[in-house]
């Protein structure tokens, strides 16, 4: 019998999932092969990525918008859904720790890159911070990326007094979800285009800003190991570097956030949690890079081996982590911007990763959980940096490709993990701070719904005998 196509699509569209970090190392490596054996075929990869570095600053505007707006608008759903108290202290606990994730990829990067507090351009720690305000207050008025984000804000205030379009962008943002499936099966093709460009970089930057040798690329340094940008070689162990630096910046905020799970839970076993839980769930999200296709697998391991908890709490902690709880992703944002900038010799600080983090930490809001999302955060973090426009596109091309693959791989492994400690420690402090008020409100109700039916029941007889019923009635 015949498979239909649709069908036999899907087959090979698992395979590729289950095996997608492997084959986006092989077509890297082979990108780079056949760009090395043939000049016409690095000559059209160099041509397609120049147009899509181009249309950057068109593209990237509109997917902000489009994938920011159709969160927001989620988010004030969950508002209304859930305890509305417990809605909003949720969604700011998610809130602070994104910031930590932020603090946490800064100093992970300043430390691994051996970064200066502030660049030898700037006069002391206050001409730093006063330079970066400047690029960021120029950034609030001018850059087509905040535009966007002001214009999702208003969309959004907007959807609230039209409940039609408030639920089509709902369904947008589910649309963009599913939409993961398509990128994933694209990923091991852009790895080749990524690694043929990559392996003729050296040539690309003498073409656009003249002699490279020893300017932009060359040998640098993480954790003792010597890397050269100049070779293929150096540019894949670059790679690798950036990738494995993703996925110890993420297991160590992992298993911080796992520590905070264990005060809350006395019971809470580190052992068992990665024997039922971790095992069973990263590989699928290590291998699909989507949060949103893990999403369901999430909830139903967390109430197999975490019955006896909240149920509400869970489903509404679990779905919300899903599209808010995204610190793998922030913190590969830091991790890769450090990366490239070692890659092309570019002097950065850690003032301006700090004064990163506002920006990062609002864009992060629109992440739409498919593989390359940091698309979303290359121009901004290019216009922090205020890098001379003859090596804005390199390090867009860069710090676009490099992402695909192992640290998409990575983040995305934190990212959907963080549900089950963040599940446990919220549904520990809506016990403490919530659920007890929602059972005084509930039995003060059942209290006044008795008062009621009697001051609204017919007239008993003036006897003893009913006076005493309902007396007992009211105090039970």
């Amino acid at each position: 019998m015949i498979e239909k196509p649709e069908a036999m699509y899907q087959i090979l569209l698992s395979k590729i999932e289950k095996y997608l970090p492997f084959l986006s190392v092989l077509f890297f490596i082979l990108g780079i092969g056949l760009a090395k054996q043939s000049s016409g075929f690095a000559g059209f990869i160099d041509q397609g990525i120049g147009f899509f570095i181009n249309s950057y600053g068109f593209i990237a505007p509109l997917a902000i918008y489009g994938i920011l707006t159709p969160s927001l608008i989620k988010m004030l759903e969950s508002q209304s859904n859930q305890n509305s108290q417990f809605a909003r202290y949720t969604i700011f606990w998610f809130s602070r720790l994104r910031l930590l994730a932020c603090l946490w990829a800064v100093i992970f990067t300043t430390i691994v890159f051996d970064l200066p507090i502030f660049t030898n351009g700037t006069v002391g720690l206050g001409g730093a911070i006063l330079k970066t305000i400047k690029s960021l207050g120029w950034m609030l008025s001018h850059s087509p990326y905040f535009y966007a984000l002001y214009a999702s804000v208003l969309t959004v205030i907007l959807s609230l007094r039209f409940p039609r379009f408030f639920k089509f962008m709902n369904h947008w943002s589910e649309g963009i979800e599913k939409s993961g499936g398509f990128f994933v099966a694209i990923v091991p093709f852009f790895m080749l285009a990524v690694g043929s460009y990559v392996c003729n970089l050296p040539n690309n930057l003498e073409k656009q800003i003249g002699d490279v040798s020893g300017s932009v690329l060359g040998t640098f340094d993480i954790l003792g190991i010597k890397i050269n940008s100049a070779t293929s070689g150096g540019m894949i162990l670059a790679y690798l570097s950036g990738a494995f630096l993703t996925g110890a910046a993420c297991m160590a905020w992992h298993f911080w956030l796992l520590f905070l799970a264990k005060i809350h839970v006395k019971r809470f076993s580190i052992r068992n949690y990665f024997r039922n839980y971790w095992l069973k769930v990263y590989p699928l999200l290590w291998s699909t890079s989507s949060e949103a296709l893990a999403t369901p697998l999430n909830l139903y391991l967390v109430q197999k081996y975490y019955s006896g908890k909240n149920e509400d709490v869970r489903r509404f902690v679990v779905g919300l982590s899903s599209y808010m709880n995204i610190n793998g992703t922030v913190i590969c944002v830091f991790i890769l911007a450090g990366l490239v900038a070692k890659i092309l010799n570019i002097q950065i600080s850690c003032i301006q990763l700090l004064f990163s983090i506002p920006v990062v930490f609002l864009i992060a809001y629109g992440v739409p959980g498919i593989p390359g999302e940091l698309l979303l955060f290359g121009g901004p973090i290019v216009l922090l940096f205020n890098l001379p426009p003859e090596v804005v596109p390199i390090f867009l091309a860069l710090y676009l490709g490099i992402q695909i693959g192992l640290p998409d791989s990575f983040r995305t492994g934190a990212n959907s993990t963080d549900a089950c400690p963040s599940f446990l420690i919220l549904e520990d402090i809506y016990e403490k701070r919530f659920g007890q008020k929602e059972a005084i409100i509930k039995k003060e109700g059942a209290v006044e719904q008795v008062l009621t039916s009697i001051e609204e029941a017919p007239l008993l007889k003036a006897d003893s005998s009913s006076e005493e019923v309902v007396v007992s009635d009211v105090k039970e």
